[in-house]
């Protein structure tokens, strides 16, 4: 029940649902919590579903916050977090999606609390590469300043060392200048686009 209710239609729904799944994985023995990941990662398998997407990035996160997400599994669950950094799907004349970016993002910020440096180490590019990304070019102010913080706490948490001009990108790309699309997109892109 726990993990259909990712899919409801009310967000509080979807997070009160991670939530339990967080808890209730707690309680389990570490085969089972596996079964739990397995089945998370299996909600993201259609591209089209982004209430799934929403729900299982914010399950991820809270199972990363209590020390369930054993690190051998992260090689699995990074490609489909950065994949939801992305996430845009058309519906008629709109798209949707703010909601999967930020939940991804929340997820980032969550691997950067749980996780030793050693750990994350090998994920971090393909971590840091989307979070930038987005912090400088997705089109709601939200997920950029979502995908910033998140990028910050990576570099407060893993060690500046781990980050290739980190701090430097985070000054560059502060929470105001991201504020402001065009200045996002024209001036702090641009600026951070002359580092290595």
């Amino acid at each position: 029940q726990l993990l259909r209710s990712l899919t409801d239609p009310s967000t509080i729904v979807r997070w009160s649902a991670a939530k339990g799944i967080g808890r209730l994985t707690e309680r389990l023995p570490a085969i089972c919590a596996d079964d739990v990941l397995d089945a998370l990662l299996q909600t993201c398998s259609d591209p089209e579903r982004d209430r799934a997407w929403h729900g299982a990035c914010l399950a991820l996160a809270e199972l990363a916050r209590r020390g369930l997400l054993l690190p051998p599994r992260l090689g699995q669950v990074v490609p489909i977090v950065i994949q939801a950094i992305g996430y845009d799907v058309r519906r008629g004349q709109h798209s949707v999606g703010a909601h999967v970016r930020d939940a991804a993002c929340y997820t980032c910020w969550a691997f950067a609390r749980a996780y030793a440096p050693s750990v994350l180490k090998p994920h971090v590019r393909d971590l840091s590469v989307a979070l930038v990304l987005a912090s400088l070019f997705d089109r709601e102010v939200n997920c950029r300043r979502a995908a910033s913080a998140a990028f910050q706490e990576s570099v407060g948490r893993q060690g500046a060392d781990n980050f290739k001009h980190g701090i430097a990108i985070l000054t560059t790309a502060d929470y105001y200048s991201l504020g402001n699309r065009t200045d996002a997109f024209m001036k702090s892109a641009l600026d951070i686009a002359e580092f290595e």
